[in-house]
């Protein structure tokens, strides 16, 4: 079973940063597409502007910022 409904790995990025901003974890998200760096994501420190890996990093690290305690202990 899959957690993702788009397949693609950028399909993939998009959906982990719309739930970030869904939780509250980011401020705000523009995608423009075509961009060199599309992915503009709105935190208290300002607007980050970054590219597909820089994204999927970033999700990442947000995720186990946020919920690596909870996950911890409930473990």
């Amino acid at each position: 079973m899959s957690i993702w409904s788009r397949g693609d790995r950028t399909g993939r990025v998009e959906e982990a940063l719309l739930m970030l901003e869904g939780q509250g974890l980011i401020d705000g998200l523009e995608i423009l597409p075509g961009e060199t760096k599309p992915y503009r994501v709105r935190v208290p420190a300002g607007i980050v502007h970054m590219d597909e890996d820089e994204a999927s990093m970033f999700a990442f690290g947000a995720v186990v910022g946020a919920f690596g305690n909870v996950a911890r202990q409930h473990a």
